[in-house]
């Protein structure tokens, strides 16, 4: 069955505790991209080619409306400046609190958008590079 899209949403474990799941305010958007390296092993017993796991990666994208009061959207501006990481999740988060349904990561922040359109909210992009292995 098809999950609806604001199901899930960016968390960041706020203090390094893995259990206070802070959500950036005013998210619209958000997305995660996982990868896999390969690494070709062909050999002249086949023209065909043959390929082994690599390196995994990941990538992960949101977009909010700019709030200077969010804790969590200033968490981010602070590891970009300060070129530290940052842990958290993507997914839900149950009644209790509780991760479910998503991934949990360490991630540096790579880049911090604005967009000061007239008429509009200002909206700001934040991409993060994950760093290290991705859990679910």
């Amino acid at each position: 069955m098809a999950q609806i899209g604001f199901s899930k949403k960016l968390y960041l474990h706020l203090a390094g505790e893995s259990t206070n799941h802070t959500m950036l305010k005013g998210e619209t958007s958000s997305s995660i991209s996982l990868s896999a390296d390969v690494i070709e092993v062909s050999d002249k017993e086949t023209s065909w080619k043959k390929y082994v796991a690599g390196y995994k990666g990941g990538t992960i994208d949101a977009t909010v409306y700019a709030d200077p009061a969010d804790e969590a959207q200033q968490a981010l501006m602070d590891a970009l400046f300060n070129g530290t990481e940052v842990q958290g999740f993507i997914g839900e988060v149950d009644a209790e609190g509780s991760a479910a349904n998503g991934y949990d990561f360490a991630a540096i922040v790579t880049s911090v958008g604005e967009t000061y359109a007239t008429g509009s909210a200002i909206a700001r992009t934040t991409s993060l590079q994950i760093t290290g292995e991705v859990t679910t």
